[in-house]
């Protein structure tokens, strides 16, 4: 090989590394650049996202380990003859998608609270015991006096809720207490649901987390410090809005009758709507799980805070006070419409009592 073809060589050589070099780079700046071609102009973050900002929502301990075995839920098939018996036995707030139940069967008619061991269920949180004689009423908590007869106990426990987390030693606690309980009064007991409370609680806590969700929006004036009082004043006569029990107002969606949100003034308040008042901004919050027909309320919620805008020249802003547009509602409609869902799939549906019992 002479000296010519040995340049040929080495220059078609680098000329070909040349090529995988820029190749090389040229994907890597193209893999770079995608996630910001498919990501949304006017994406929410954590700072922002008005859905994962409740200004008065404590944090909660969250369950880290799951069960051992844990086997995904089977379809939910049509209740059998023997379903609908035990349904149609139980008093009404029992609900057994989402507690476990126990049966007790006295051998003898009981007479006394004293083998309830009441005070003992009065300190443990989502325990609650009913009682009765043969086909009497149900009866629970201060109906349940010191002379009562029965020989029918039910001792239930809410599998998931907001107030506390179904650890290991409350469970345990409540079979112990469904033993001493079966022990003292001389009976049978029987698992009428969710015998296996560490799975079912995994289940329910991690749909919990899912949809436990408060939406927050807010309107401030946009040029003044203040809204006037005298259209505040009027925009309020109207009959969507009603006074709650805690003197909160609400706003109450026209088609369905049902409460949309509530509103506060921005530091959580009750509103004072007077020609004293001097508010300076308007908190709409709405409890995602507890809201009947979450997107119609949704709905009702945007267009009442469009005509306020109109009328008193406020704007809507996210948790980072930045103005909402169109797109960024939109995206927020799409996120309610999918909690929705996961609610409707989990025979759980948003602000019915089954789910006013997990998420009070």
């Amino acid at each position: 090989m002479n000296d010519v073809q040995l340049a040929l060589l080495i220059a078609g050589v680098v000329i070909i590394l040349i090529m995988l070099i820029y190749n090389w780079s040229e994907l890597k700046r193209i893999s770079k650049n995608q996630p910001s071609l498919s990501k949304p102009k006017n994406f929410f973050n954590e700072d922002n996202d008005p859905l994962f900002n409740d200004l008065n929502k404590k944090q909660e301990p969250t369950i880290t380990t799951e069960p051992k075995a844990i086997i995904e839920d089977e379809l939910d098939q049509p209740l059998s003859g023997s379903e609908k018996i035990i349904n149609s036995n139980l008093p009404d707030g029992i609900h057994r998608d989402v507690e476990t139940v126990i049966s007790i069967i006295s051998k003898t008619v009981q007479e006394g609270s004293t083998g309830l061991f009441l005070d003992k269920i009065k300190s443990m949180p989502g325990v609650r015991v009913y009682v009765r004689k043969d086909n009497d009423l149900w009866a629970t908590e201060t109906a349940i006096y010191d002379s009562i007869q029965f020989n029918q106990i039910l001792l239930v426990l809410l599998l998931a809720s907001r107030k506390y987390i179904l650890d290991s030693t409350r469970i345990e606690a409540f079979k112990e207490l469904g033993k001493n309980i079966t022990s003292k009064v001389d009976g049978s007991l029987l698992w009428l649901s969710n015998q296996d409370i560490e799975k079912e609680s995994f289940h329910l806590n991690k749909f919990k987390k899912e949809v436990d969700r408060s939406l927050v929006l807010q309107v401030y004036p946009k040029s003044d410090p203040t809204f006037h009082a005298g259209p505040l004043i009027d925009f309020f006569k109207q009959p969507i809005f009603k006074i709650n029990n805690k003197s909160y107002h609400e706003l109450i969606a026209p088609d369905s009758g049902f409460k949309a949100c509530t509103l506060t003034s921005l530091s959580g308040k009750p509103l004072n709507i007077s020609h004293e008042s001097f508010l300076q901004g308007i908190v709409f919050k709405m409890d995602i799980p507890n809201t009947i027909k979450i997107t119609s309320a949704f709905n009702e919620m945007i267009d009442t805070i469009k005509q306020f805008n109109a009328k008193l020249n406020g704007v809507l802003v996210d948790a980072s006070r930045k103005p909402l547009n169109d797109d960024q509602i939109s995206q927020i409609y799409v996120h309610l419409k999918k909690l929705e869902k996961i609610m409707q799939e989990k025979k759980i549906p948003s602000g019915s009592d089954i789910a006013q019992k997990m998420f009070n």
